[in-house]
């Protein structure tokens, strides 16, 4: 016992070391060409410093982090045994009576370490830089934040009361009024909407399938907050062509910001601790929440994602070194873990579609791919 708890404390600490050194050479050289990228596309549009365009990449280097551990740990792990292998150390702690099973385990806990930490730590990081960088990039180009197109909205009836807040000097008249929210661009996770107009319509004669115009609102932003939107930059245009100005102004409204937000946020702009909460919240107000859901249970899954593809890279070295091909084996893993990404990806746009359940496509690429290396493991070390 005392002698395999040496020798998995040697293994880790090999694994760590090639999965640092892995990691950082795959991230120097990204960071290398992005620095030049954004020296090419923005450098193109304004005049920034190799210090800016660093620290935009920078900003992105989380979300790089959690794009190539996968193979950075399938690279690491392969180092680190054939490294064993031909040295001949994996015979040697064979000798002394350690099974494949105890000196793979230094491998498997820190996959699923990195897999706890990148769940964790590095997604809610990487999703708050990243909104970071768009906004950075986008007051360096003069540009406005990411922006979804072309947004309409219906607002029902409002309680009654809802006129008598403070804009009796406007005279719109808002209690058990309906309107037609036309926003052209969402603003970043979807709490605000640029240019924007508000036609609003009250009970005609008919009831409530009789509706009668009343009045039109423009306005440069509206904000959504809690039970009001707060404009900015408003012409209010009145029947009898009547037309009022103001810089701002609060118009009462029922939507909340989950509502919108659960509309028009991309997956990618929600993070981890927050996706339960807001997956709820949409299947409550009846939105669509395939993707938040697909990217909820891919975070889950990724433990078991980094899990295999360390197994795989020491699956494949375990083979003695004199036996011959093992140059081979060590290509095929490589080869797997990329067809496992691969896989991954096409199960995403599967889900995306509407032919599998989001689940199911997070869950089966990653458990298969462990269970078939599970058993490659079995069957070359208990026959």
């Amino acid at each position: 016992m005392v002698i395999a708890g040496r020798i998995q404390r040697y293994i880790f600490l090999q694994c760590v070391m090639s999965l640092v050194m892995t990691l950082g050479i795959i991230l120097l050289a990204i960071v290398l060409v992005d620095v030049v990228e954004q020296m090419r596309t923005i450098g193109s549009r304004t005049q920034i410093t190799i210090q800016t365009a660093f620290t935009l990449t920078m900003m992105k280097t989380p979300g790089l982090i959690l794009e190539t551990l996968p193979f950075a740990t399938l690279i690491g792990s392969i180092l680190t045994y054939s490294q064993l292998n031909r040295r001949s150390e994996i015979p040697a702690i064979r000798a002394a009576g350690v099974s494949a099973w105890r000196f793979i385990g230094p491998a498997m806990a820190l996959a699923l370490a990195m897999g706890l930490i990148m769940v964790t730590v590095l997604d809610p990081l990487a999703t708050r830089l990243n909104e970071d960088f768009e906004s950075t990039r986008a007051s360096l180009t003069g540009g406005s934040s990411p922006v979804t197109q072309g947004v309409w909205l219906s607002q029902g009836d409002l309680q009654a009361g809802a006129e008598e807040d403070d804009r009796a000097d406007l005279g719109a008249g808002l209690a058990n009024a309906q309107a037609i929210i036309h926003g052209r661009t969402v603003v970043g996770r979807g709490t605000a909407l640029e240019n924007v107009t508000f036609w609003y319509f009250r009970l005609g004669p008919g009831g409530p399938a009789d509706r009668v115009f009343t009045h039109r609102v423009d306005a440069q932003q509206a904000q959504l907050s809690a039970g009001f939107w707060q404009l900015t930059g408003v012409i209010e245009n009145r029947v009898g062509g009547e037309i009022l100005r103001s810089e701002t102004l609060a118009l009462p409204t029922n939507l909340s910001s989950d509502t919108l937000l659960s509309r028009f946020a991309s997956s990618k702009t929600i993070p981890f601790w927050e996706l339960p909460a807001f997956i709820d919240a949409g299947k409550a107000a009846g939105m669509e929440i395939g993707e938040y859901v697909l990217k909820y249970h891919t975070l889950l899954a990724t433990p078991i994602m980094m899990l295999a593809m360390a197994l795989i890279g020491a699956v494949v070295c375990l083979r003695l070194a004199r036996s011959g091909g093992l140059s081979q084996l060590i290509g095929a893993g490589a080869g797997a873990g990329f067809v496992l990404f691969f896989v991954t990806r096409l199960a995403s746009g599967m889900s995306a579609s509407g032919a599998t359940p989001p689940e199911a496509a997070a869950w089966c690429p990653p458990l298969f791919a462990l269970f078939a290396v599970l058993t490659v493991l079995a069957h070359v070390e208990d026959g």
